[in-house]
């Protein structure tokens, strides 16, 4: 039987390990890196979602945003296309610069399963309440089935008090997302 040996120290004694224990062991490792890197299921079901409903303008308010949108088809592909809000009555008053925003559009069923997602990264700005930020997003699920779908949101947005803040406070973060199941 091959073995691997090796020595800590001239006065300690050789350890040898068999050579399968240390291929297991390499085994065992790449599952876990592969296992951790395979695509999960994820659900919006904690989310609040309105019904699928083509060209129909819709409002969804979540925590801290209200996405105002309309889901236009283009071919196979659901556009969806709006502007969201910040509502700057629950972030901190004196909070007035966005720093990193970003928002996601899920297509789901009805029990929450994400079957289309497609996120978009923004700029920073000024944080006001009544300049909205436009958005446009293509949903393309694997297959268009006959099941219900539902429309949501997903956002991480990041507040400082000022652009390029030196004053060591730290920044205001909300996040609504997808939750892998």
């Amino acid at each position: 039987m091959l073995q691997v040996c090796y020595q800590k120290s001239m006065e300690q004694e050789s350890k040898c390990t068999p050579r399968w224990q240390l291929f297991a062991s390499a085994l065992l490792l790449v599952l876990l890196v592969l296992s951790a890197c395979a695509q999960h299921p994820q659900s919006v079901g904690h989310l609040r979602r309105d019904a699928w409903s083509l060209e129909e303008p819709r409002s969804l308010t979540m925590n801290f945003l209200r996405f105002d949108y309309q889901i236009v088809p283009v071919g196979n592909v659901a556009g969806v296309k709006g502007w969201a809000y910040l509502d700057t009555s629950k972030v901190p008053a004196d909070y007035k610069w966005v720093d990193s925003l970003s928002f996601t559009a899920y297509l789901c069923e009805a029990d929450g399963r994400v079957v289309a997602q497609d996120t978009r990264t923004f700029l920073p700005r000024e944080a006001r309440a009544d300049e909205g930020v436009a958005f446009e997003f293509s949903l393309l699920p694997e297959q268009w089935g006959t099941k219900p779908l539902f429309v949501t949101f997903g956002y991480r947005v990041v507040l400082t008090p000022g652009r390029a803040d030196t004053s060591g406070r730290q920044p205001f973060f909300a996040s609504e997302d997808a939750m892998t199941r």
